[in-house]
């Protein structure tokens, strides 16, 4: 499989780019074309950036699965480290009606606690799906040549 110090980079890139795409997300009209963005497109993001920078050589459809599924729930994670603290502090300031629900579920720490588990649970199993389409457009590539 993957040894340790790839699992770590594909940890930290997907976290950035999970931070990343949490600050568009601040904007309640782009919010869930960032959310969609963090499901499906991470995965493909970083496996053609680590395969361009030749850091990870993937020669079975299990590495590709793998680095989907770890994409998927560290871009979660990263995600929502930058985006709950954030609409948090701007609901306290501003009052935000769009962000009140951040709120009402940091009241309730055992179910943000779960629904973080779950939505990254989510997140790993669709960018692992994201993945494996990755993994055969890139077997067909080069089949062709």
């Amino acid at each position: 499989m993957l040894n340790k110090s790839s699992i770590k980079i594909v940890s930290v890139c997907s976290a950035i780019v999970g931070a990343i795409a949490a600050v568009p997300a601040m904007i309640p009209l782009v919010r869930g074309v960032a959310f969609l963005a963090l499901m499906f497109f991470v995965a493909p993001f970083i496996i053609v950036y680590l395969k361009r920078l030749e850091i990870i050589k993937f020669d079975t459809p299990e590495k590709y699965l793998t680095v989907g599924a770890i994409a998927g729930a560290a871009s979660f994670i990263g995600f929502a480290i930058v985006y709950f603290p954030i609409t948090l502090l701007l609901n306290l300031i501003f009052k935000i009606q769009a962000f009140i629900w951040v709120k009402v579920v940091f009241t309730n720490f055992v179910f943000l606690v779960a629904m973080l588990i779950l939505i990254a649970l989510l997140n790993a199993l669709f960018n692992a799906f994201a993945a494996f389409i990755t993994a055969n457009i890139y077997q067909y590539i080069e089949n062709r040549r």
